[in-house]
């Protein structure tokens, strides 16, 4: 996103009264566009964009979470909200706050000083560079808001007008060469109304400087971004480039030029952006999980306060590594945007920023757990070899998580047994309530690793002679066996969670032996079967 708040300090003057000084008046013009591209296995696509213009004055800072029907004085609330009601909201939206919810707790504020609000059809763009970009051209919305400050010094008590107007001019998928014939770098030159007097045009102008594209071929120079290697720049057939389970995973990607990327103003940020459809590399992104309303990725998982992003040490750095931390089978975007904040003068700022994916999936490959458990090749390092000689092949020991070069180390087998409830912490901790992520019950859980090369089948097995045959353990009269598959963001109600898939024993009994009639109750261990084993077996699937 190119965001551009460019506003000339001879037209600023021009357009305060005697006395308003420049640097209380909250003005701000933005003029901003976005470019996103995706990139494929064979080529870089343009997934849309937008030219977006703001004007904003005047500035005001309220408690969140702190608004009312009705006014409430202070002390009425504790804590943050002790304060008191100390604004009335007459038209418009502050900070998601209408005039359903009119009085506000306002800590601070700044009115308009230079922009007359509700005048949207007098603002126009008049002048540009060279460009196919309309001109005169206007379509701008109207959000200004007003509101009465403050209630507790009623000698004080006065209308305060906060002016905002906004227009977004958008491009679709198809329409990349369109984007860049109509917005180029320059001077753009906009009239809006004048506060106290509307009818008469308070110019503003605003600067778009160049900024970095994707990789493109001009006059037989090839310049711009693009992913070169993730990895062993391995692609699956649906189109996900693949990344390592067990290995720290290295993106390279071509260094952007000094031309159009400032070392003092630009920041280049990587994150693995949760994606919209699993399976489908050309989804889009969600950007705001959908439980909590807050900004999300795959990796890194969380951010205090803000997006969750790795800040690169420079815009030029030309790689990235992620540590193996994801489940095999995560799918996502990798995405690199590189995010301008430059400020041009005394309330001018350049916010420009684009955006570069590629589609992710991580992949637990044999292999690299063969180069990892073993120091070197061996003959008996096959899949199905048993390495350590503890009766377990390689492959179980690799999908069970035990080490097929230690004869100490074997799968865990596991145990029927009591499991409590288990609670979202997370929940608790956005929501102020827990979430109950799993009933109590009694039994026991496999999950079964998924993105797995080569792919490999779970049977479950039982023994009810200490050890001396095994069956395959299904559903019967004591015991429900069933596989229980979690889309993305199911189990957890966090988007940004991958699939899972989980084998699930539950017992059919209560606690006191009797059979449970109905879904619920306390469950317990079935009559006659404390003595009973289980284990897991694991075979290459068909």
């Amino acid at each position: 996103m190119i965001r551009i708040k460019t506003l000339s300090l001879l037209l600023i003057s021009s357009m305060f009264f005697v006395g308003v000084q420049t640097s209380n008046s909250q003005v701000s013009f933005e003029l901003s566009s976005e470019k996103t591209y995706r990139q494929s296995e064979s080529r870089q696509t343009f997934r849309g964009g937008s030219f977006n213009i703001r004007m904003t004055d005047g500035s005001v800072t309220s408690i969140p979470g702190c608004d009312y029907t009705q006014y409430y004085p202070p002390g009425f609330f504790l804590l943050l909200c002790s304060p008191g009601t100390t604004a009335f909201l007459t038209s418009g939206t502050i900070d998601g706050n209408t005039i359903d919810t009119p009085y506000l707790l306002v800590t601070g504020i700044f009115p308009a000083t230079a922009i007359a609000p509700r005048e949207p059809a007098r603002i126009s763009l008049i002048a540009a560079p060279a460009s196919e970009l309309p001109r005169p051209l206007g379509g701008f919305k109207d959000s200004s808001s007003s509101l009465y400050y403050n209630l507790h010094i009623n000698a004080s008590i006065r209308e305060y007008i906060l002016t905002r107007y906004d227009s977004a001019r958008n491009y679709e998928t198809t329409e990349n060469d369109r984007f860049n014939k109509e917005i180029v770098p320059g001077t753009y030159h906009y009239i809006f109304p004048r506060l106290g007097n509307p009818s008469a045009p308070a110019p503003v102008k605003a600067l778009i400087y160049p900024m970095a594209d994707a990789l493109s071929t001009r006059n037989n120079v090839t310049s711009g971004f693009e992913y070169t290697r993730i990895n062993n720049g391995v692609w699956d057939k649906k189109g996900f480039v693949e990344m390592s389970y067990i290995r720290p995973n290295t993106f390279n990607w071509r260094p952007f030029a000094p031309n159009n990327v400032f070392a003092g103003s630009d920041a280049l940020y990587f994150s693995i952006r949760v994606l919209s459809k699993q399976g489908d590399p050309k989804a889009n992104t969600d950007q705001l999980d959908d439980f909590s309303g807050k900004q999300q990725s795959v990796f890194p998982a969380f951010a205090n306060n803000g997006d969750p992003r790795v800040l690169l040490p420079s815009p030029f750095v030309s790689n990235f590594t992620t540590p193996p931390i994801l489940p095999g089978g995560t799918q996502g975007i990798a995405e690199l945007q590189l995010q301008r904040n430059f400020q041009t003068g005394g309330v001018t700022y350049d916010f420009s920023a684009r955006k570069f994916q590629i589609p992710v999936i991580v992949v637990n490959r044999y292999s690299e757990y063969e180069d990892a458990v073993f120091a070197k090749a061996s003959p008996t390092s096959g899949l199905l070899e048993d390495t350590d000689g503890d009766g377990f092949n390689n492959l179980n020991e690799w999908i069970l998580d035990s080490s097929a070069s230690d004869p100490r180390s074997m799968p865990v087998a596991p145990v029927a047994t009591d499991n409590p409830f288990e609670f979202d912490s997370d929940f608790f901790f956005f929501f102020g309530n827990t979430r109950l992520v799993r009933s109590q019950y009694y039994g026991f859980t496999i999950n079964q690793k998924l993105g797995t090369n080569p792919r490999v089948a779970y049977t479950l097995q039982r023994s009810t002679d200490n050890g001396l045959t095994w069956g395959k353990f299904v559903s019967d009269a004591n015991w429900i066996v069933r596989k229980v598959t979690f889309a993305a963001g199911q189990s957890s109600l966090r988007q940004n969670s991958s699939r899972r898939v989980e084998i699930r024993v539950e017992s059919r009994y209560n606690t006191a032996g009797q059979l449970l009639l109905f879904d619920g109750g306390i469950q317990g261990p079935p009559p006659g079967t404390s003595a009973h084993l289980y284990r897991v077996k694991v075979t290459l699937a068909k």
